[in-house]
């Protein structure tokens, strides 16, 4: 019987055709392991559902979050509905301060079943067109302005806020009626000390008058939008908004977490002073004791924060 001979090229083995055969089998390796691996593996997922129905018992939701870098005093919950309803529930919160790598501590975060703070001053009705409309008594800064500030000003206090920040809106007529009084205050100083020199006020020119109410304000009033200039927020390492921090000879000193009313500001930022003023030098004192200046901002209601 005769058979065809088989040329030598389909017999014969090649170095390409070894390298192209190596990879083959490299990928179906690879392929394998892969769905092998896919296969005996498993994928958790997670879905809520909450009844719509106000007649049935409602549910506890209980939730465990951890944040390395955000202090217990700044993490707040707030509850919204579809329909508008908003709720702070920060106060049956239950908040552990957590050491760096992430361990839980023993004790609970001095804010818990701690009253909301006010997230704004009641007493100023105001809003922010009309308080701008004598101009800007909070002085908006940006990073040359900032730096600049910091130099000249031995007291500054900084709010820190974004544009898409509820609470920092809310916040903003409050400080400016803050910049407003810390300004009449200034202005009635200098006033006082022109009248005790007998100085004629026509002798000096709106800018001198301007400088001299800046050297005699208590503390300087500033805000700084970190949407606009996040290098500052991130150098200062601003967690949270609003972030209300003092400055003192361009340090900075400390963050307000009280009541965001104009009173209790201007409390904390007495107390601030009489850390690091002499006895001689508190001006603090003096906003306290122009109430006519402030007068306008008070609430005449019995429940008013600053009655």
């Amino acid at each position: 019987m005769m058979y065809q001979r088989v040329p030598s090229d389909v017999t014969e083995t090649s170095l390409r055709g070894k390298i192209m055969s190596a990879i083959a089998m490299a990928s179906m390796s690879i392929l394998f392991f892969l769905e092998t691996k896919a296969y005996f593996s498993t994928t958790l997922g997670t879905d809520l559902s909450l009844n719509t129905n106000d007649d049935e018992p409602r549910i506890q939701l209980n939730f465990d979050i951890t944040m390395m870098d955000l202090p217990c005093d700044h993490a707040t919950v707030d509850v919204y509905s579809t329909v508008g309803f908003e709720k702070n529930v920060t106060k049956n919160i239950r908040k552990y301060p957590v050491d760096e790598d992430g361990v839980r501590q023993r004790f609970e975060a001095r804010n818990w079943h701690q009253d909301d703070v006010e997230l704004w001053d009641p007493a100023v009705p105001e809003t922010l067109e009309d308080l701008h409309k004598d101009g800007e008594d909070a002085i908006s800064l940006n990073e040359k302005s900032f730096a600049y500030a910091l130099k000249q000003f031995p007291f500054m206090f900084v709010k820190f806020y974004t544009n898409d920040c509820t609470n920092c809106e809310d916040l903003a007529p409050t400080w400016e009626a803050l910049g407003e009084v810390v300004t009449d205050t200034s202005m009635h100083i200098v006033d006082e000390h022109m009248d005790e020199k007998d100085i004629d006020g026509h002798e000096y020119s709106d800018d001198e008058y301007e400088a001299a109410v800046n050297h005699m304000a208590p503390v300087l009033i500033t805000k700084l939008n970190c949407s606009l200039h996040p290098s500052i927020c991130n150098e200062q390492k601003i967690r949270a908004y609003p972030t209300m921090r003092i400055f003192v000879d361009a340090e900075a000193k400390g963050d307000y977490n009280g009541h965001r009313t104009v009173m209790e500001l201007v409390h904390w930022l007495k107390m601030i002073e009489a850390g690091h003023r002499e006895p001689g030098e508190l001006k603090m004192q003096k906003v306290l004791e122009c109430k006519e200046l402030i007068l306008h901002f008070v609430s005449s209601e019995p429940n008013s924060v600053l009655s």
